[in-house]
């Protein structure tokens, strides 16, 4: 995965470009974005320990 970083070189999200994978951690929930070859994206919300 590669970091993804702000301007002030603040991490925003990570990015696995072959998998299609954005993850995105803010304030003990994680997101993840995966976007489908059919071109739909699914979305899934988790809590981070």
């Amino acid at each position: 995965m590669r970091d993804i970083r702000n301007s002030k070189g603040k991490l925003v999200c990570r990015l696995d470009e072959k998998a299609g994978i954005v993850e995105i951690v803010y304030k003990g929930c994680k997101t993840l974005i995966r976007f489908k070859s059919d071109g739909t994206a699914e979305i899934i919300n988790t809590e981070v320990a």
